[in-house]
């Protein structure tokens, strides 16, 4: 089974809380809020982190990021 997903109406913010812990922010591009995500690793890079908070997207909230883009 393939599975093929378009990331391309979502953003994605992240940064580093007071702790150390990365935040991964995912909205679509006219600001709706999707998903928002922290590590639980402080060694995780920000690629690491958004591509954690990408593949945890349900085909739900990708249906709302499309139909906000549209």
């Amino acid at each position: 089974m393939r599975v093929e997903r378009d990331y391309s109406n979502i953003k994605a913010k992240v940064w580093r809380e007071r702790a150390g812990y990365l935040c991964c922010e995912l909205n679509s591009t006219s600001g709706q809020f999707i998903l928002l995500m922290v590590s639980a690793d402080k060694a995780d890079t920000e690629a690491d982190v958004v591509q954690t908070a990408l593949r945890c997207l349900s085909s739900n909230d990708l249906a709302v990021a499309k139909q906000e883009a549209a």
